[in-house]
């Protein structure tokens, strides 16, 4: 059975940079007293709503039902990383509002319908940040170009199976750790969902 917390104190504002803020906090755990250091989208410490959306995108091509993938530079990666479109959602902003704005604005695709959403409130690194998120799979066709933030660099790319079964073969790349976990029933079954329903 896990560690039983007799008590958790407030948390500290270390620093602030506006989207992002460092917070300590100290907990009790099994009589001793530890300080954690983390980060948190959040300015509140209520935690019901969710931070972020990830869109998954399926695109119809002439070769058949193709995933949309991104190719990010992250600074502090200091490179390249394959994931989903991605981003916070905006205040008084829906998580359907801002999947559909998220896949816009960072490929140029739209959302045609949404086929399904995981639960809200997933954890993404919880030993680093207290950051939630929702995964939107969504069925998506062009319409225009980027609209891309000063500080991203964004490539689009349409995998299929094989190209994704490829990708992550290969070990001189960085991949999101949202993708991979999703890929894996599509390389079982060797398919993508079926869009036409």
């Amino acid at each position: 059975m896990g560690a039983i917390l007799l008590w958790v104190a407030e948390r500290r504002l270390l620093f602030d940079a506006g989207w992002l803020r460092l917070y300590e906090r100290m907990v009790d755990v099994r009589g001793r007293l530890v300080k954690w250091v983390y980060c948190s989208r959040n300015e509140s410490q209520d935690q019901l709503n969710t931070d972020a959306v990830v869109v998954v995108p399926f695109v119809v091509t002439s070769e058949g039902v193709k995933m949309l993938i991104t190719k990010e530079f992250r600074i502090p990666l200091g490179d390249y990383e394959y994931g989903f479109p991605s981003g916070l959602i905006d205040p008084g902003e829906t998580g359907e509002l801002a999947c559909a704005r998220e896949l816009r604005e960072e490929t140029g695709y739209r959302v045609k319908r949404i086929n399904s959403r995981s639960p809200g409130r997933l954890v993404s690194s919880a030993g680093l940040s207290d950051e939630t998120f929702q995964y939107y799979l969504v069925e998506a066709e062009p319409v225009g170009e980027q609209c891309l933030e000063a500080a991203e660099q964004i490539e689009v790319m349409l995998f299929s199976v094989d190209d994704l079964r490829q990708l992550f073969i290969r070990d001189d790349v960085l991949v999101s750790g949202r993708l991979w976990p999703l890929c894996l029933g599509y390389l079982k079954t060797g398919q993508f969902e079926d869009l036409s329903v």
